[in-house]
Formats: structure tokens, C-alpha cells, sequence
């Protein structure tokens, strides 16, 4: 009987958290590409690149999405047994409700793994390969590697040597060869020009626009032929003043998309490295600043002192004030005096700079690797907050628990999102901003569950508005009315 009560609740659960997640999901994508797609607009980009950067950048939604989606099936799966008295009858029947929920925590808590684990491989790969598609598009312009008097064979299909290469961009040819041929019966192409131009198309990056000046083509029509009708083909001269040419570089643009130029970034690595990183960067920074200390105190004057051994002797001549000088001496001394406070300050706030680039990073990498840990604890912390919700108010559907979870991830990601800025501008500790929403949402989460476990009316108003009224009353003066007998 039990388990066939366990498998029941685990089924109610799945199939509504299976359609969330699903339709989260393709909000969080589809918002995600809304706000991205005017940086890769117009780069002559195939769809399936584009739809790789959106698969890598989106995947990180996931994070956010699966806890959320816990929150919201597991209100409406509770909800909807207390809706339907089904609840009630387990409870009836002896079940308590950790039991009923046992279950279905069981699945909770192994996805709470799962997205640690996760977070821990999956996402630092996507994160490289995001990173390093999304650097190409940027910063890619699709151009030849043109050299002159060299047969250049990087597009497929083409064969060509220009013998002079000039103007500021490269872009005027002169004596320029072409031989375009495709598969063994496509027709070949042989073009001979003076001069030329070559410049990207205006309409599509993926095409280079060459323009060919006085030239001839030679044409081999071998196309359908074979055996003796290919050698007695003749060939096709054509004369032209002026050609247009385009070539088509998209699989020069793509081997580009699939380079890897960025390849140390702490969002990297998996939490074992990134531990290590942190480790390092901490004794690394606080060598930093002992020797930035040690210099600064050597440069000063209490520092300069410690260098002096010679014993004064009374008889030393003490140093001359600079009113004894001529006025060409003062002004020499005034101007090494104030360079040397101009390079001590640049120095300063040099070092300054340095160290609160330092600090900066080693929270950003702290925050880091704490927020995967953090957010699998989320799966767990929703989870309490939504199944004992859902079998207080008894509501299922979309209604009240769609109401209900997003109020509860608003001031999650509010909490959340606040703490992390905080902690990348050097005001929060990162290990407590990574914790900060759990630790608010976490108490919150045993007191709905003891509640809901104790059937407490929560939002009974008069159970909270009743006490301050009897604690009022017994401040409110009670005035004596006559009777209207004796008036």
C-alpha cells in the first residue's frame, strides 16, 4: 500500500514539473535571444552557429529554471491531492506528512545533485565554448590570407595567385589568376584580369566581392560529358572590360567560429580546480601586498631612516633651509620634490588599482564556486516551501501556485541578484552572498513545513490580528453608560 502511495505521488509530481521546466525553459531562451540577437545581427551567420551560441549561452538558465520549476509542481502537486481530499484521507489513514512528501524529496534531492554535478562539468564547458563563439562572431572579419605570387587554395573550389597586392586595405589586385573548379563532371572555370578589386559585400559578410578589370575567361563545358566527349569538348573564350566575382567564404567564417581563443577563465573550471585557483590567488595576493607594503614603507622618510647606519656626530651640519638658497636652487629643489610626489602617487594609486582588481577577482571566483553548491540547496529549500504551501492553501492548476511561485522567486532572485552585485563591487563577502537567499528562504521553508505538518491555519488573518487586538484592549479605557431608564 505504501509504495504504491510513493509511486503515486512521485508520478503526480513528474508529469507537471516535466511540462514547467519545459515551458521555463523556453521562456528563460527565447527572452535570452531576444536580449542577444542584436550583438550577432547581420554577421552573415548560418543558423546552426547561431543556434549553437543560444544553446551554450542558454544553457545556463538551467540554474535558475530547475528550482523554480520545483517550487511550482511541487504547490500544484500538493495542492491539487489537498484539492481533491486526497491529502486528507492519507492523513486519515495514519501517514504523516514527511511521509507523504518523503518520496518525492527523494527525487527532489537527487536533482539537486544532478544540477550540482551539472553546474560542476557541463556548464564550464558551455561557458568556454559560449565564451569563444561568441568572441569570434565579434571579432571575426572574414578576409583572405592574400599573399603575392602564391597560389592561395583556402576556398573550396578556387584556385587563384594575384602577383601585386596593394592599397590601405589590400584590396587592389593586380595580374590576378583564377581556376574554379567543383566535382570531377561540374564545368571549369579558368579567369585572367589585369586588375581587380576585393572587398566584402555590403549584404552578406559570407561573401567576398571581387571586381575584375580587362581580363578573359576560359570555359571547359564538362559538365554531363564523360570519355572521349570531355577531350573533344572545345573550349570558350569570353572577352570582358569588367567581371563580378563572389566568392563564398561561409566555411572560412566557420572553421573561425570553431576556434578556441580564450582558454583560462575561472568559469572554466569545475569546483576541484577552481578551489585550487583560489588557493593560489590567496597566497599569491598576500605576498602582493606584504612586498607593496614593504616598498612602500622602505620609499618613505620613517623608512629611508632604517638605512642610515652612520652615527650622527655632534658636530654634523644640519641641512640648510631652502630660503638660504638662490632662487634657481629653490626652484630645482621644488620641481625634484614635486616630481618625486607626482611618481609616488602614480605608484600608489597604481598599486591601488591593482589590489582592488585582486580583491575583485578572488570574490568573483569565491562567489563563484560557492553558487553551485548554493543552488542545488535551492532545489531542496523550494521544495519545502512548496509542498507544505501547496497542502495549506489546497489549490492546483495554474492558478493560485503560479501566483504564489513567482512571488516567492521574485524576492528570491531580488535577494540573490543584489547580493552578488554587492559582492563584485567589494562591499559582501562572497561565500555569505552565495548563502544569503538560502539562509533567508531556508527558515521560512521549516516553518511552512511545521505549520502544514501541525495543519495550522497560516493565513488565517485572525490568528495573527486577534492577539494585538485582546493586547489593545486591555490598554482601551471602557467608559460607564448610563441607562436610558434612569436618564
Amino acid at each position: 500500500m505504501v509504495k504504491k502511495l510513493d509511486w503515486y505521488t512521485v508520478k503526480t509530481f513528474i508529469g507537471p514539473f516535466i511540462l514547467i521546466f519545459s515551458i521555463l525553459f523556453f521562456i528563460f531562451i527565447v527572452q535570452f535571444a531576444w536580449q542577444e540577437m542584436d550583438k550577432y545581427a547581420g554577421k552573415g551567420l548560418s543558423l546552426f552557429t547561431i543556434s549553437k551560441l543560444l544553446f551554450y549561452l542558454g544553457i545556463n538558465v538551467i540554474q535558475l529554471v530547475l528550482p523554480l520549476s520545483i517550487l511550482l509542481g511541487a504547490i500544484m502537486t500538493f495542492g491539487g491531492l489537498g484539492e481533491r481530499y486526497e491529502l486528507a484521507a492519507m492523513k486519515a489513514s495514519g501517514i504523516s506528512l514527511a511521509r507523504i512528501l518523503m518520496p518525492v524529496f527523494g527525487l527532489v534531492a537527487l536533482l539537486s545533485v544532478g544540477l550540482y554535478y551539472f553546474g560542476d562539468y557541463v556548464m564550464p564547458y558551455s561557458e568556454k565554448k559560449a565564451k569563444n563563439l561568441a568572441y569570434n562572431i565579434v571579432k571575426t572579419k572574414p578576409t583572405l590570407q592574400l599573399v603575392e605570387g602564391a597560389f592561395i587554395e583556402s576556398i573550396p573550389g578556387f584556385s587563384m595567385k594575384i602577383s601585386q597586392i596593394s592599397g590601405e586595405e589590400n584590396d587592389r589586385l593586380k595580374d590576378v589568376f583564377i581556376h574554379q573548379s567543383g566535382n570531377f563532371d561540374d564545368d571549369y572555370r579558368t579567369i585572367i584580369a589585369d586588375s581587380g578589386t576585393l572587398n566584402r559585400d555590403s549584404a552578406d559578410i559570407r561573401l567576398l566581392k571581387m571586381v575584375l578589370y580587362h581580363g578573359s575567361i576560359y570555359l571547359d563545358q564538362l559538365k554531363g560529358k564523360a570519355g572521349d566527349a570531355r577531350k573533344k569538348q572545345p573550349n570558350q573564350l569570353i572577352e570582358f572590360d569588367t567581371l563580378t566575382q563572389y566568392i563564398d567564404i561561409s566555411e572560412i567564417i566557420q572553421k573561425a567560429m570553431d576556434e578556441e581563443n580564450i582558454q583560462s577563465h575561472y568559469k572554466f573550471m569545475n569546483a576541484r580546480q577552481l578551489k585550487k585557483q583560489i588557493d593560489s590567488m590567496e597566497i599569491a595576493n598576500q605576498k602582493f601586498l606584504k612586498e607593496s607594503a614593504d616598498n612602500i614603507f622602505d620609499n618613505s622618510i620613517l623608512g629611508a631612516r632604517g638605512f642610515d647606519t652612520i652615527k650622527t656626530v655632534g658636530n654634523k651640519k644640519m641641512p640648510k633651509p631652502i630660503d638660504k638658497f638662490d632662487q634657481e636652487k629653490q626652484n630645482l629643489i621644488i620641481n625634484d620634490a614635486l616630481a618625486a610626489l607626482d611618481r609616488d602617487t602614480n605608484e600608489y594609486n597604481w598599486k591601488s588599482d591593482d589590489i582592488d582588481y585582486r580583491v575583485k577577482l578572488q570574490a568573483k571566483q569565491k562567489l563563484h564556486y560557492n553558487r553551485n553548491f548554493s543552488y542545488a540547496f535551492t532545489c531542496i529549500v523550494f521544495f519545502f516551501i512548496g509542498a507544505p504551501l501547496g497542502a495549506i492553501v489546497k489549490k492546483g492548476g495554474f492558478g493560485m501556485p503560479v501566483v504564489i511561485s513567482i512571488v516567492v522567486f521574485v524576492f528570491y532572485y531580488i535577494i540573490n541578484f543584489s547580493s552578488e552585485n554587492m559582492t563584485k563591487n567589494g562591499i559582501l563577502e562572497p561565500t555569505f552572498a552565495a548563502w544569503s537567499a538560502n539562509l533567508i528562504f531556508f527558515p521560512i521553508a521549516l516553518l511552512l513545513f511545521y505549520k502544514a505538518n501541525h495543519d495550522s491555519a497560516l493565513f488565517n488573518t485572525s490568528l495573527y490580528t486577534d492577539p494585538i487586538v485582546k493586547f489593545i484592549s486591555r490598554f482601551r479605557r471602557t467608559k460607564n453608560v448610563e441607562h436610558s431608564r434612569y436618564q
